[in-house]
Protein backbone atom coordinates (compact mmCIF):
# COMPACT_ATOMS: atom_id res chain seq x y z
CA UNK A 1 0.00 0.00 0.00
CA UNK A 2 2.90 2.38 0.60
CA UNK A 3 3.77 2.25 -3.11
CA UNK A 4 0.20 3.01 -4.15
CA UNK A 5 -0.27 5.86 -1.70
CA UNK A 6 3.07 7.38 -2.63
CA UNK A 7 2.33 7.09 -6.34
CA UNK A 8 -0.96 8.95 -5.96
CA UNK A 9 0.10 11.56 -3.43
CA UNK A 10 3.50 12.39 -4.92
CA UNK A 11 1.69 14.06 -7.81
CA UNK A 12 -0.17 16.41 -5.47
CA UNK A 13 1.07 19.99 -5.34
CA UNK A 14 1.15 22.42 -2.44
CA UNK A 15 2.67 25.60 -3.79
CA UNK A 16 3.23 27.29 -0.42
CA UNK A 17 6.64 26.04 0.76
CA UNK A 18 5.89 26.71 4.43
CA UNK A 19 2.66 24.71 4.22
CA UNK A 20 4.54 21.92 2.39
CA UNK A 21 7.03 21.78 5.23
CA UNK A 22 4.35 21.85 7.92
CA UNK A 23 2.43 19.05 6.21
CA UNK A 24 5.53 16.90 5.93
CA UNK A 25 6.44 17.47 9.58
CA UNK A 26 2.89 16.68 10.73
CA UNK A 27 2.66 13.53 8.64
CA UNK A 28 6.11 12.39 9.72
CA UNK A 29 5.27 12.95 13.40
CA UNK A 30 2.31 10.57 13.13
CA UNK A 31 3.27 8.01 10.49
CA UNK A 32 6.96 7.27 11.12
CA UNK A 33 6.68 6.47 14.87
CA UNK A 34 3.63 4.29 14.18
CA UNK A 35 5.51 2.49 11.41
CA UNK A 36 8.56 1.98 13.64
CA UNK A 37 6.29 0.52 16.30
CA UNK A 38 4.70 -1.79 13.74
CA UNK A 39 8.12 -2.92 12.50
CA UNK A 40 9.26 -3.63 16.05
CA UNK A 41 6.15 -5.66 16.71
CA UNK A 42 6.32 -7.52 13.39
CA UNK A 43 10.04 -8.31 13.55
CA UNK A 44 9.64 -10.11 16.87
CA UNK A 45 7.64 -12.79 15.04
CA UNK A 46 10.32 -13.46 12.42
CA UNK A 47 12.98 -16.05 13.12
CA UNK A 48 16.55 -14.73 13.22
CA UNK A 49 18.20 -15.15 9.84
CA UNK A 50 14.90 -15.18 8.02
CA UNK A 51 14.87 -13.00 4.92
CA UNK A 52 13.18 -9.92 6.34
CA UNK A 53 13.31 -8.11 2.98
CA UNK A 54 10.88 -10.76 1.76
CA UNK A 55 8.31 -9.37 4.21
CA UNK A 56 9.41 -5.77 4.77
CA UNK A 57 10.03 -3.62 1.71
CA UNK A 58 10.51 -0.29 3.48
CA UNK A 59 12.37 0.74 6.57
CA UNK A 60 11.43 3.78 8.64
CA UNK A 61 14.11 5.81 6.82
CA UNK A 62 12.61 4.85 3.44
CA UNK A 63 9.20 5.97 4.64
CA UNK A 64 10.67 9.27 5.82
CA UNK A 65 12.19 9.80 2.36
CA UNK A 66 8.80 9.11 0.75
CA UNK A 67 7.13 11.71 2.95
CA UNK A 68 9.87 14.23 2.13
CA UNK A 69 8.96 13.90 -1.56
CA UNK A 70 5.25 14.65 -1.11
CA UNK A 71 3.48 17.80 -2.28
CA UNK A 72 6.03 18.80 -4.93
CA UNK A 73 4.02 17.39 -7.81
CA UNK A 74 6.96 15.14 -8.64
CA UNK A 75 5.71 12.10 -10.55
CA UNK A 76 9.22 10.70 -10.95
CA UNK A 77 10.37 10.36 -7.39
CA UNK A 78 13.36 8.42 -6.08
CA UNK A 79 10.92 5.75 -4.95
CA UNK A 80 9.75 5.20 -8.54
CA UNK A 81 13.33 5.19 -9.83
CA UNK A 82 14.40 2.72 -7.16
CA UNK A 83 11.83 0.15 -8.32
CA UNK A 84 13.07 0.11 -11.92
Amino acid sequence: MINEIHKMQSSWVVSDEQLQSELRVSITAVVVPAYRSFLGWFLQYLDPGQQTEKYIKFGAHDLQNCIDELFDGNRFSSMARRRT
